[in-house]
């Protein structure tokens, strides 16, 4: 780590000859600056290292820049709305792997990385953190959510144009983990933001005893890949066109497991293994122009050929 006469802290090696100014461009307040979070012991510091880390998200939301990235750690307990024209943040859970940051017993919430709604006082139906500009990345967090009805991370677009524009297309959520009652993932928001958002990539990300770990009225271009889904109501259920679901494990499920009704089709489904009966409605396509060949089922010769019927 390299801490420069500014304040500001970067990790990785320190850089020599002609590169130290290419690496310090990077620190400066117009991208590439690291902020940190730490809800058990973090306070009034400027968040600018560790040991000066603020206390909660929202204080990082106030200070972010477009190319920043934040570290977390402990359990975050705060429903927020990304900031508005603030582009290509990274948000990265510090904990081991993502799991429940528990109190009992004392100090298991100290090193974990969680997002949930706060205890007391938390809006109902409202989604734990929600997305409204291009290129974010959540990275190694346990999230979970409100209720039945809300999402833990909410990727949304509206008809804006120019700076009012909020789309939150090309965002990544990348090797967290989804647990508890609500939607893991949502896209869009009937109503309110109902334009398509693009080329979100989901990769490496567990879901589990989700109302639906993945839901949303539109979504093109979507990479939702090596992930496991496991003991949801519903696993995927999104109207996708021009997107790809593969090398994912779709196991139990209680209604529905891959239902993409509603998209334009040309979704590629394969080399998941898809558990429970291969058929309408636990699986359904986008349109016709849909392939899901390729995919490991129960079915006589264990690998589909042909689209769900």
């Amino acid at each position: 780590m390299t801490t420069f006469a500014d304040g500001l802290q970067q990790y990785g090696g320190m850089p020599v000859g002609n590169d130290f100014m290419v690496s310090k461009m990077f620190s400066t307040p117009i991208k590439g600056r690291a902020w940190f979070v730490d809800t058990s012991y973090g306070g009034n510091g400027a968040g600018k290292s560790p040991k000066t880390a603020f206390s909660t998200m929202q204080r990082a939301f106030d200070n972010v820049q477009s190319g920043d990235v934040i570290y977390f750690v402990g359990k975050v307990t705060e429903q927020l709305v990304t900031p508005v024209q603030v582009f290509d943040v990274t948000v990265v859970g510090c904990g081991n792997r993502p799991r429940h940051a528990d109190a009992t017993p004392d100090g298991g919430n100290h090193a974990a990385s969680q997002w949930g709604p706060p205890a007391t006082g938390a809006v109902a139906a409202q989604a734990t953190v929600r997305v409204l500009q291009q290129g974010w990345k959540f990275v190694n967090i346990l999230f979970t959510a409100v209720d039945a009805n809300a999402a833990c991370v909410e990727v949304v677009r509206n008809a804006g144009a120019g700076d009012l524009e909020r789309d939150a297309s090309h965002a990544s959520m990348i090797g967290c983990r989804f647990a508890g009652t609500g939607i893991g993932i949502r896209s869009g928001v009937a109503g309110l933001f109902t334009e398509i958002v693009f080329n979100v990539e989901v990769a490496n990300c567990d879901f589990n005893n989700m109302t639906t770990a993945m839901s949303g009225i539109s979504g093109n271009g979507w990479k939702i890949h090596h992930n496991r889904f496991w003991d949801n109501t519903n696993h995927i259920v999104m109207s996708l066109q021009k997107s790809h679901i593969y090398e994912n494990m779709l196991a139990t499920f209680t209604t529905l497991s891959v239902a993409l009704t509603g998209g334009s089709g040309t979704c590629f489904v394969t080399k998941n293994y898809l558990s429970g009966t291969y058929a309408a409605p636990q699986y359904s396509v986008s349109g016709s122009s849909d392939e899901w060949a390729g995919n490991f089922n129960t079915i006589a010769g264990g690998i589909t050929v042909a689209d769900p019927a």
